[in-house]
């Protein structure tokens, strides 16, 4: 598996603690938890909302969920931005959005016929700590434009499970992931909701 399902990093049964969360995208790795909202294009996953998310905005009212999930999903949205600026708007304050993609510069962010994004850190330019040296109207205008109202707090990557590479010391790993284009990876994005100069 390229990108680690959703199930990989939570268990289908997890709870969340009771928070609402929305897992957009869902496709057909579902969760139960009634606290929980699985959102896809498709009915046939039978999600429980069906939605395009090239259409903004989501079907949610402001400040809905605790967490948002979107595992492997945006790389196959044509206006990502705009739904991951819709995403601020019906997440709550101090909720998180948990966004995992392709790897940079890895095989798999163009392999597939369906991927019609190429996501990276770089991308997320115009939430509240990300902006170009020395600052330009361009990210000024994104941030007040909704995205300024998200924080990001940390990224991490996974590597493919293979029996070898689990043995490697992070560093080794990290290396890799930068500079062997045939090491295919996950990166993942976390995102926290605050006020704009908090």
């Amino acid at each position: 598996m390229i990108g680690s399902g959703i199930f990989f990093k939570y268990h289908p049964d997890e709870t969340f603690r009771g928070k609402r969360v929305l897992n957009i995208g869902c496709g057909f790795a579902k969760f139960s938890a009634k606290n929980v909202t699985n959102m896809d294009g498709y009915d046939i996953c039978s999600p429980d909302v069906v939605w395009d998310l090239n259409k903004t905005p989501l079907p949610f009212e402001d400040n809905t969920f605790d967490l948002i999930l979107a595992n492997h999903i945006l790389e196959h949205v044509d206006k990502w931005w705009e739904c991951f600026v819709d995403m601020g708007r019906i997440l709550k304050n101090g909720g998180v959005i948990e966004i995992w993609l392709p790897g940079s510069g890895n095989d798999s962010q163009w392999g597939y016929r369906d991927h019609v994004q190429m996501i990276n850190h770089y991308s997320f330019f115009g939430v509240q700590n990300l902006s170009r040296a020395g600052g330009n109207a361009w990210a000024k205008t994104e941030q007040a434009g909704g995205a300024g109202n998200l924080y990001l707090m940390g990224q991490m990557r996974n590597m493919m499970d293979k029996r070898w590479i689990k043995w490697l010391p992070r560093f080794m790993k990290d290396w890799a992931c930068e500079h062997l284009r045939n090491v295919i990876y996950e990166e993942g994005y976390f995102f926290i909701k605050r006020e704009q100069g908090k």
